[in-house]
């Protein structure tokens, strides 16, 4: 209500030909050079340059949004002047701690994280250990998992198997009155089409902002499956099917479609700020993937514990991904050590892990995302239910959460609990 408030005042000023002050004029253009520079082919504008104007300008001399933008603002820019600083090795704790800091405003440094990550993977881990206890006490939850791992769908029918399944998600959000989704809209399943470079084994999430809406308006997501080929050797059949087994395709499609990537792209596409439209970061964007996959459990999406056994291992990788990340970036681990971690406590295929260790060395902080995104709205849902009280439900928070916008969850909370 208070943002929407704040909208409609700014709306009303605007009306009277009151003109915006010089600090937000400041902003707008930074906004606007951010913006204009997305594309491939735009000239990238002087991060450190645009950083310094966004830190002269007061928060007093703005609005409460448009210092959250500016702030969100920053933070993108600081990510660039990262990612452009030339090292031959890891980052180091001092630039990996400026990461966690300032480019996703989280309270952990270096060492801080390692241990929490740590922590949380032996939480995980536990919980995995007892679920499997009460499946089978005879077996290993690993044991368990790897039995689930073999029941797949028909190969030449992943497809259709996928959009069934997403199909279900869209009914239980609905059913469970989750979140709004007041826009016409559809997520089909597709085959992905290969490109150049490294692929992904198992396929990508195309959101409604990356192609035009159907003639009748409605907008188009796309979960792009890559598709069984016949024509494979034997082993590289049995790997795939091990990697497309009902469990993962059950736990991934809220992950991607309902209500993951899919409905948080539409808020985005949908969201008044200009800055928060066209921006996004992986500590909200993948951390509310993964968040669905425990709402849905939460609300009885999975027909029985093994499927919650497997939705618990896709956890333990994620609170893998944190470990390794920092373990990489710091001289804690080796990448021998982080596929070690994958293939021995996580229960990845060799070729697998070695994929997923090479893209976080490729992409360092992205896919610590997944899990302090997770952590960071579970922290924020709680405070919100203690605010609102009686008066809380899941399909509002949600709605006020995704109408903020994909920012560090610092500044998310920030606006939700103003």
């Amino acid at each position: 209500m208070i943002r929407s408030l704040a909208i409609v005042t700014a709306v009303c000023v605007s009306g009277l030909g009151v003109q915006p002050t010089p600090s937000s004029a400041r902003l707008s253009g930074v906004i606007d050079t951010l913006v204009a520079g997305q594309g491939r082919s735009a000239p990238r504008p002087d991060a450190t340059a645009m950083l310094a104007t966004l830190q002269d300008i007061k928060a007093a001399d703005l609005s409460p949004a448009e210092d959250i933008d500016r702030r969100f603002a920053e933070t993108i820019l600081v990510g660039r002047e990262i990612s452009g600083e030339r090292r031959s090795g890891p980052m180091g704790k001092e630039a990996y701690t400026r990461m966690l800091h300032e480019q996703y405003l989280l309270p952990y440094d270096a060492d801080t994280l390692w241990t929490y990550a740590w922590a949380e993977f032996d939480r995980t881990l536990a919980q995995l250990e007892a679920l499997a206890h009460t499946i089978d006490p005879h077996k290993s939850w690993l044991d368990i998992a790897n039995e689930v791992k073999r029941d797949h769908p028909d190969p030449l029918k992943m497809i259709e198997a996928h959009q069934q399944i997403v199909d279900r998600a869209r009914a239980h959000l609905v059913a469970h009155d989750l979140m709004p989704t007041p826009w016409a809209e559809r997520c089909i399943v597709v085959v992905r089409q290969r490109t150049p470079g490294n692929n992904p084994y198992y396929g990508n999430f195309s959101g409604a902002s990356s192609r035009p809406p159907a003639p009748d308006g409605t907008a188009l997501g796309e979960w792009q499956i890559n598709p069984f080929d016949p024509s494979w050797d034997e082993q590289t059949k049995r790997d795939y099917l091990l990697e497309h087994d009902w469990g993962v395709i059950l736990v991934t499609a809220p992950h991607e479609t309902y209500g993951g990537h899919h409905v948080q792209i539409l808020y985005q596409m949908h969201n008044p700020s200009k800055l928060r439209r066209a921006f996004s970061t992986p500590m909200f964007t993948e951390g509310w993937g993964l968040y669905n996959e425990q709402l849905f459990q939460e609300t009885g999406f999975f027909p029985d514990e093994r499927i919650h056994l497997r939705q618990l291992q896709l956890r333990l990788w994620r609170n893998a991904r944190v470990v390794y990340d920092v373990g990489l970036q710091t001289g804690r681990m080796t990448r021998t050590d982080a596929v070690t971690l994958m293939t021995d406590r996580v229960g990845f295929l060799k070729w697998a892990a070695e994929d997923e260790v090479d893209s976080a060395i490729a992409r360092p902080g992205y896919f610590i995302g997944y899990f302090m995104g997770l952590s960071e709205i579970l922290q924020m849902r709680d405070e919100y239910h203690r605010r609102i009280g009686a008066a809380f439900t899941l399909r509002e928070f949600h709605d006020r959460l995704l109408k903020i916008g994909s920012l560090p969850p610092a500044l998310v909370r920030e606006e939700l609990l103003r």
